[in-house]
């Protein structure tokens, strides 16, 4: 069975509330592992709830997920059991803090780590059928250029991607954007320098991002600002806590509250339909490929 033949039901749902403004979708990205990029997601969707806005989190690390581990949750079932249709897409839904839900991924598993885009485009259609309410939907993607990063990526109304001052960092993640804007016609990219060690080092990634997409004149890169390399990060996560949570007075919970100020004065789409039905829309226009959806 494919994820794009699941349909959903209507068996449970947390609110069934008439909120139709369209939803702002924010994916989460890098070229590559290890910039702290699972970390933001949680961080920035946490503190985007404080903040009032209701936030749903989509683990779509699929090959390695741990959203929930660093939330101190513990999902009893997973994507892959939507996959399976052993259960709805809302029964998976965990609780977080107030305004936050969380979906989690399954780890590991080849089978999600390698969804196509028929998969991809299922998944996508099961949150366009959710009745939860949501402001922001953040998603934290894998890293690289794999079909379901861009898939999540194009599909998305805003693309954080998260670099830190290392070579192999810089350069991935420069290709990865030069390939969503030649291969799938995005052209706007927020960049976020993290795991830096003063402001002046973070102006530093993002310049050297902007020379290495200079060649393409249809990239506009603006700065989302930085995370500083901090010690209470690791230790949040030691705790299978959030830093802006157990924390709260840190160095990167304060930079981290600041992104997700930035993040709500960011422009909203000007899209139709509200919730999340345009969602799966903007996937199957953007990846201009024949892509059959069930209703």
């Amino acid at each position: 069975m494919q994820l794009s033949d699941v349909k959903l039901g209507s068996r449970r749902t947390h609110k069934n509330l008439a909120d139709k403004r369209p939803v702002q979708v924010i994916a989460v990205t890098g070229g590559k592992g290890g910039t702290g990029k699972t970390n933001i997601a949680v961080n920035l969707s946490l503190a985007l709830a404080a903040n009032g806005y209701r936030t749903l989190l989509l683990d779509a690390d699929l090959g390695m997920a741990n959203v929930d581990v660093l939330l101190g949750l513990e999902a009893h079932s997973t994507l892959l059991d939507v996959l399976n249709g052993a259960c709805q897409l809302e029964d998976i839904i965990l609780d977080g803090t107030d305004n936050l839900l969380v979906i989690p991924a399954a780890s590991g598993l080849r089978q999600l780590a390698n969804l196509g885009i028929n998969e991809c485009a299922g998944l996508v259609r099961a949150f366009s059928d959710l009745k939860v309410p949501v402001d922001t939907l953040v998603i934290d993607t894998a890293t690289g250029i794999s079909e379901a990063v861009t898939s999540f990526c194009s599909a998305a109304t805003e693309i954080l991607v998260v670099v830190c001052n290392e070579p192999a960092s810089l350069r991935d993640s420069a290709a990865q954007i030069k390939m969503l804007s030649s291969e799938y016609g995005v052209s706007r990219f927020r960049v976020l320098a993290s795991m830096v060690k003063s402001a002046g080092e973070g102006n530093e990634v993002f310049k050297s991002i902007q020379d290495l997409t200079s060649s393409d004149h249809n990239i506009i890169c603006s700065y989302a600002g930085f995370i500083p390399f901090d010690k209470h990060l690791r230790k949040a996560v030691s705790r299978h806590q959030a830093v802006v949570d157990v924390f709260p007075r840190s160095r990167a919970s304060m930079a981290l509250k600041n992104l997700a100020r930035q993040v709500i004065a960011w422009p909203r789409p000007d899209l139709a339909g509200g919730q999340l039905e345009f969602f799966v829309e903007r996937l199957i226009q953007n990846e201009n490929i024949n892509v059959e959806v069930l209703s």
